[in-house]
């Protein structure tokens, strides 16, 4: 009797297992034929990008390896990393459009703009003015109109840019009109710059005395197309600042592709998958007749 249970026993284990067995046939069958129809939907994806979240990009990053960005309907970077070369301190791109700036603010103080345009200096961007932090009033750079008159002086071409704290699209309006207003008759070569950038709280200014501290990403879109239109309908040329934390994370770009991009990362050769018109390369270049300076590579001729 105890020989004829154990053979039962074990028959039944035996039909136990075919049944989870055929079970699990059936289950992988379901995700193939699952997985064949998505694919089917969607013809242009690939095995290794078929979990990629919608509207996002699977994209191999100069520096950071494989990493996820927004998909936006915008023109790629197809500058050759190979033909960016450093030089005692300088980097240079091998085309003949490529010239070197600088961009400046009050806190370089006197400027010999003779010295920089020998140094090699192609064009300048100038702070015109900022936002404050806290109370939101709007300044002149201190000394914006010496090196708007000094630069153009030694034959340097200039741009400007405007430091904005703006927390909605009627300021960032009121800022373009206050920079028109400072330029008067002056038509820059280069862009006039929207320059929106996160502030960040310190023990002197915590969060909450910071008005723009709350702002989204979607909200200072809608602040730089506001800026940038005006300056626009004035017959200037618009630009927006940034880097690449606001570019993939912060910023809708598809939503300011009609105005140039000046993009700023310190690297021997920028990796942003997007097109752009100007980098800002480092915040410690060294230039005759300025000492510390941001330097800079404009990609457009704009003379």
């Amino acid at each position: 009797m105890d020989v004829i249970m154990h053979e039962w026993k074990k028959r039944r284990l035996f039909l136990v297992l075919i049944s989870a067995l055929v079970a699990l046939a059936v289950i992988i069958a379901a995700l193939v034929l699952i997985l064949g129809n998505r694919d089917a939907q969607n013809p242009g994806k690939t095995e290794s990008s078929q979990w990629i979240p919608e509207g996002q990009l699977l994209v191999s990053d100069l520096y950071e390896g494989d990493r996820l960005i927004p998909e936006f309907d915008l023109p790629r970077n197809e500058y050759e990393t190979a033909k960016f070369q450093k030089k005692n301190g300088l980097i240079t791109y091998s085309d003949p459009a490529a010239k070197l700036g600088v961009d400046v603010s009050e806190h370089q103080e006197n400027i010999d703009w003779e010295q920089v345009k020998a140094a090699g200096v192609d064009f300048a961007i100038l702070r015109l003015g900022y936002r404050g932090h806290t109370e939101g009033l709007l300044y002149v750079d201190e000394t914006f109109e010496r090196n708007l008159e000094n630069a153009e002086a030694a034959g340097i071409a200039v741009g400007v840019y405007f430091f904005s704290q703006a927390t909605s699209k009627g300021e960032a309006e009121e800022e373009a009109e206050f920079v028109l207003t400072a330029l008067g008759n002056k038509k820059p070569a280069y862009p006039v710059v929207f320059d929106w950038e996160q502030p960040f709280p310190s023990e002197e200014i915590p969060a909450e005395d910071l008005r723009a501290y709350n702002c989204t990403g979607e909200q200072v879109t809608s602040f730089a197309e506001a800026f940038c239109e005006k300056v626009k309908k004035a017959g200037l040329t618009p630009a927006v600042y940034f880097n690449k934390t606001m570019a993939y994370e912060f910023l809708d770009l598809e939503k300011l592709s009609a105005y140039d991009f000046w993009y700023a990362e310190y690297q021997d050769a920028p990796s942003l998958y997007y097109d752009f018109a100007m980098w800002q390369y480092t915040d410690s270049g060294e230039i005759p007749g300025i000492g510390n300076v941001d330097l800079n590579i404009s990609f457009k001729t704009y003379q």
